[in-house]
């Protein structure tokens, strides 16, 4: 054995030990500090690169519930607002029905009340007022981020739900007034034939096509071939209503649907709204008359209403203009009422039913009616958006909560497991302390064959 005072093996050793046992306490003091197994790209490169991404989506995620939360909260608020202005509608029904055989001070008396019911309307409206946004003022739609491509989900309001967008301005019990509802006919002049097809467009503008067919199939929306537009008619009332068939062979559309047939075999007697269709209203008791004119494509000019892809569109579109008009206005599925005159359709207007010119208060009472269906149609979309919403914030906490919890595994440490290897390395380490305090000790040995 060769012995050496420059060269202690046993020192180098026991140091080497010793390094090693100091390294891997750093790394699992670290593990305990931090609670991290991976706390760095150079403890697992590809690990701790896959963790960065999950951290990413988990931040992401959370501004995606962040924007949920606030648009739930925001629809939730139009809502409310929107359901005090349909108690309200409920009440201010009552009141006109009970009133119209009043006078004198009991009719002052719930003229009085209707006013004050609409001012609490305009208030409603006004104060739905949610991290700046009011979809109830004016007509409108808010975009609240759904996920983390970037996705919005919208919530919308067709129309404004105030006094005025609601068509009740100067609303009266003894109101005076019209109605008119947009109507759609086809005349079958002969039997159709296999292919011919008829398109219905709905209030909403959902268009269906039917299919005459000698063998009919109707999950096909195929039709039975015959000369009177019955098996037309009863596939229309199957899904939308609103078709009636006359002796001569003349279907009809009422609220707010339009038809069109393929058929030479048909006769479009009345497509809907057509381009120069006219409508005027006089006001009661007043040689102003103001006339609206139906265009396919608006140019600018005075009163001009655009057609729309169903009826009840261009109703809509009617009842917008006449109340930036300052009259009292309402539309709802293909049906207009307006209150405090009378109203009249052009000749080549066959767009539209005859007018129903209303007196003692009938008018006001299907003012209010349309009204109602209006807030019907908000509440139901607002409805609609809050579900949508409520659904999206619950999967984005779940899918939250599931990619944390992945990550989790990846890179959280095993704190048990961390707590036993550092008593374990506490132990070694004082070994080697001990071992290299002996290899240090041999040179010295040596100093004893030299006395």
């Amino acid at each position: 054995m060769v012995s050496s005072v420059n060269t202690n093996v046993n020192a180098m050793a026991a140091i080497a030990s010793l390094n090693a046992i100091s390294s891997q306490m750093t790394d699992t003091q670290g593990a305990i500090e931090s609670g991290l197994k991976v706390g760095s790209a150079a403890d697992n490169p590809a690990v701790f690169t896959i963790a960065q991404g999950l951290r990413g989506n988990v931040q992401a995620l959370q501004a995606v519930s962040d924007s949920l939360a606030t648009g739930i909260a925001t629809v939730q608020g139009q809502t409310a607002g929107a359901t005090s202005i349909s108690d309200t509608l409920n009440t201010l029904l009552q009141t006109v029905t009970q009133a119209q055989n009043q006078t004198g001070a009991a009719l002052a008396s719930s003229n009085s009340t209707i006013t004050a019911a609409l001012a609490n309307i305009d208030a409603y409206a006004q104060a739905s007022t949610i991290n700046n946004v009011n979809l109830l003022a004016t007509a409108g739609s808010v975009n609240v981020l759904s996920n983390v491509n970037g996705t919005n989900t919208v919530a919308t309001t067709a129309n404004a739900s105030t006094s005025a967008g609601l068509g009740l301005t100067n609303l009266a019990v003894s109101s005076v007034g019209a109605t008119m509802t947009s109507e759609s006919s086809l005349t079958l002049t002969a039997a159709a034939t296999a292919g011919d097809t008829a398109t219905y467009t709905s209030s909403a503008g959902v268009a269906t096509t039917y299919t005459y067919s000698a063998t009919p199939v109707a999950a096909n929306n195929q039709i039975a071939i015959d000369a009177t537009g019955v098996s037309l008619k009863n596939a229309i009332n199957a899904t939308y209503g609103g078709a009636n068939v006359s002796g001569s062979g003349t279907l009809l559309v009422t609220g707010g649907g339009s038809l069109v047939g393929s058929s030479a075999n048909y006769v479009q007697a009345n497509p809907g709204a057509t381009t120069a269709d006219t409508v005027t209203f006089q006001a009661t008791n007043s040689p102003n008359i103001t006339t609206f004119t139906l265009v396919t494509t608006l140019t600018g000019a005075a009163n001009e209403v655009a057609i729309g892809n169903s009826g009840a569109q261009t109703m809509s579109n009617l009842a917008g203009a006449m109340q930036q008009d300052g009259i009292s206005a309402s539309a709802s599925f293909g049906k207009l009422t307006a209150v405090g005159g009378a109203l009249v359709s052009s000749a080549n207007g066959a767009a539209h039913s005859p007018v129903v010119n209303a007196t003692n208060g009938a008018a006001s009472i299907a003012l209010v009616n349309n009204a109602i269906n209006l807030i019907g149609k908000t509440l139901s979309s607002l409805g609609s958006a809050t579900t949508t919403l409520q659904g999206l914030a619950s999967f984005t906490s779940s899918l939250s909560t599931s990619v944390t919890t992945s990550l989790g595994a990846m890179v959280d440490a095993n704190l048990s497991q961390e707590s036993a290897m550092l008593s374990s390395l506490q132990t070694k380490q004082s070994l080697a302390i001990q071992s290299l305090s002996l290899a240090n000790q041999g040179p010295g040995a040596l100093l004893q064959l030299f006395r």
